[in-house]
């Protein structure tokens, strides 16, 4: 009689959800360094030509509401196959377009795929490793997810110097290969049984007012939020202050950027050990202090006028440090109240993330006037008020 086959091991699994979390940075990162050539490409202004981003995420963000009942209806797996195959097809037509039109079409396409991937990533943690377990496990993979991060830009300039800005989605192409068979062969289906109704219209906006006003949902999203703003303006606003207003070449630039990639790394590696011991409460709230020291830091500097790109690097890391503490633990306590709903729950906060990193990105756009001070100051309110939303409610609703 053969034995049945074993479970994969938790590093196995770990490292399926590493790569479904790892889709926006590997679909954003890595084509930041083709946008002058592919500009170039298609005779478009730079305004126009990064409308490759803004197409995309708009796209990824509206689709988080869609995803999550999709998949409580009808699984985690089917839905995550389906998503990132036609994510793959995005990226396809996104290499060979030959107008620009087309090339934005095919952008939405893949931002509209590539977000089941991540939301979905967090409603099966919660579904395999319940409450407490997905708060440990949520922080190691943001962790591993931070390789990502600091790789993606490094790997595109180095593909976009090879081959051209085409080669960006050549390489997203092979990552959502890689992706789709490692959820077929190891991501088995974990969604508790859902509602048959979760598809209707009426029943999925009921579910998302319900959500919602939740105490335990809002606070944890609301601070959520607020520093992923934060993180938002620095990753568009720090190579405007480092590269166009200190002087500092694109390549030193670069490496500074990847100081903040390493701090969050470090933030969630120790979110992931002292989790469990001490609770998200007092990690959401130390993380939340710590940016706020680091973002003031930024400020004092660059109304110093200190200019130099390790004065916003350097503080930014510890910033940084703070989110890793605080974004995993932040995020899979606003899940964990609705084991029925995860994938919802997920989707919302998403949406939430999405839409609120978006208008921080344009407000450093509008406030940017080449020093620190202004990137820093946005920084610094954000994560005052992430500390602010969640410290005077936590013991009265988590």
């Amino acid at each position: 009689m053969n034995k049945p086959a074993a479970a994969p091991s938790v590093l196995v699994i770990g490292a399926v959800l590493t790569l479904l979390v790892a889709a926006n940075p590997v679909s954003t990162d890595t084509l930041a360094p083709g946008v002058p050539a592919l500009r170039d490409y298609f005779g478009v202004s730079t305004s126009s030509a990064n409308l490759v981003f803004s197409t995309y995420v708009f796209a990824f963000g509206f689709m988080q509401l869609i995803y999550g009942p999709i998949a409580d209806r009808f699984g985690r797996r089917p839905v995550l196959l389906i998503a990132m195959s036609l994510y793959c097809v995005a990226t396809i037509l996104c290499a060979f377009a030959p107008t620009f039109e087309t090339l934005l079409l095919a952008r939405a396409l893949q931002g509209a795929s590539a977000s089941a991937a991540p939301a979905l990533a967090r409603a099966v943690i919660r579904d395999l490793y319940g409450v407490d377990g997905s708060r440990k496990v949520m922080s190691y993979v943001m962790s591993a997810f931070g390789i990502f991060a600091i790789g993606a830009p490094a790997v595109g300039g180095i593909l976009v110097a090879w081959q051209g800005w085409q080669a960006s989605f050549f390489f997203c192409t092979v990552y959502g290969l890689v992706t789709i068979a490692a959820v077929f062969v190891y991501l088995k289906e974990s969604r508790p049984e859902g509602a048959p109704d979760a598809l209707k219209l009426s029943t999925t906006f009921a579910l998302y007012v319900r959500l919602t006003p939740n105490p335990r949902f809002a606070v944890n999203c609301v601070s959520n939020l607020l520093m992923y703003s934060a993180m938002f303006v620095w990753l568009s606003g720090s190579m405007l202050v480092i590269v166009d207003g200190y002087g500092i070449s694109p390549d030193i630039g670069g490496l500074l950027f990847a100081f903040g990639s390493a701090g969050f790394m470090a933030g969630a590696a120790v979110a992931g050990r002292l989790g469990t011991r001490l609770g998200p409460h007092i990690l959401i709230m130390t993380g939340s202090a710590i940016a706020i020291f680091a973002a003031a830091i930024i400020v004092l500097l660059g109304y110093l006028e200190v200019r130099n790109g390790v004065a916003v690097a350097l503080p930014a890391l510890v910033w940084m440090f703070g989110h890793g503490l605080h974004y995993p633990q932040s995020m899979a306590a606003a899940v964990a109240p609705f084991p029925e709903n995860a994938g919802a729950a997920s989707s919302l906060i998403g949406f939430y993330q999405t839409t609120a990193g978006a208008i921080a990105a344009i407000a450093i756009g509008i406030l940017h006037d080449g020093s620190a001070v202004p990137f820093g100051g946005l920084m610094l309110g954000l994560s005052i008020a992430a500390l602010i939303s969640y410290a005077p409610f936590y013991r009265r609703f988590l």
